[in-house]
This record gives structure tokens, C-alpha cells and sequence, in this order.
């Protein structure tokens, strides 16, 4: 089955939109993020951007479910797979999210969390509004990114 550009944006965009129910609540949203974000990184004490079994233990849910939240089996939790896990736990878009999920990873052919310009061409979307995108100019867009582009993009009614 063919995901359209717009869902799989849209599926994309649900990555790190872990409980964002309403405009009210994007500060707010926009908070723990950058805590969890920031929580992440001490945790992270290897600075390879991933939790390993160990260094999840600093986030008891994680360490609970790290098998499951280590959903390319690769022994550590990425801050893509804890974003997918919230946003499982939270309900919301699940089934989207999946399918964001698995095409952003199956296109991030080097592992690095990061899509360069031929890594995109598999989401055409993404291939497409790759400049816009890729806000901090690297030439590389990640999830964040992916993210921070379909929520600016996002109509006002469907917060």
C-alpha cells in the first residue's frame, strides 16, 4: 500500500508529538520535550546519542520496556524509538505513527537518525520540502525537524 505525501508527513510529524491535544498545550508540550530532551542526554553517559539497558535505568518506564521500545533490536533506545514509545502510550495516532516510524527508519539506511538527500528520496515528501526542512542547515533532516515543519505546517483546527 502507497502512503500519500501528506500522511506520510503527517505520520512523521507524530514522532515527538507525544500528548499534544490542543494550541493550549504546545508550551507546555514544547517543556518536557526539551526536559526529556536534556534528561536524555545526561542519561546518554556514552554520548552516542542511545540508551543502552543500563543507561535507561535512569528512566524507570524505559528501563520497564526497553525491550519494546527497542523496536530495531539493536540493544539501545534511540531518542526516535522513546518518542515512538510515548507516543504509543499516549494513544494517539498509533497506527500513523507506525508507519512514520518504520518509513523514516527503512530510509535512514545508515542508522545515523538522520536522513541526507538520498536517504529522503524514499519519502518523497520529505524529498520534496527537503530545504525547508532542514532548518539548521546541515543537510541532513531529523525527526525533530521532520517534526517541527509538519506542526508549523499543521491548520489551526486540527490541534
Amino acid at each position: 500500500m502507497t502512503i500519500s505525501r501528506s500522511a506520510a508527513l503527517a505520520a512523521l510529524s507524530l514522532a515527538l508529538c507525544a500528548g499534544t491535544a490542543s494550541a493550549n498545550h504546545h508550551s507546555d508540550d514544547d517543556d518536557h520535550r526539551t526536559r526529556m530532551a536534556e534528561r536524555f542526554k545526561a542519561a546518554d553517559k556514552d554520548g552516542n546519542g542511545t540508551l543502552d539497558a543500563e543507561e535507561a535505568k535512569a528512566f524507570p518506564r524505559v528501563a520497564k520496556n526497553f525491550d519494546r521500545l527497542d523496536t530495531d533490536k539493536d540493544g539501545s533506545v534511540s531518542r526516535a524509538e522513546l518518542a515512538a514509545g510515548m507516543q504509543h502510550m499516549h494513544g494517539k495516532g498509533r497506527k500513523m505513527h507506525r508507519k512514520g516510524m518504520a518509513a523514516f527508519q527503512k530510509a535512514d539506511t545508515d542508522k545515523d537518525g538522520t536522513l541526507d538527500r538520498a536517504e529522503a528520496a524514499a519519502i518523497p515528501g520529505v524529498a520534496k520540502n527537503f530545504e525547508a526542512i532542514d532548518t539548521d542547515g546541515s543537510g541532513t533532516v531529523s525527526l525533530e525537524e521532520v517534526h517541527a515543519y509538519m506542526k508549523a505546517r499543521r491548520p489551526r483546527n486540527e490541534d
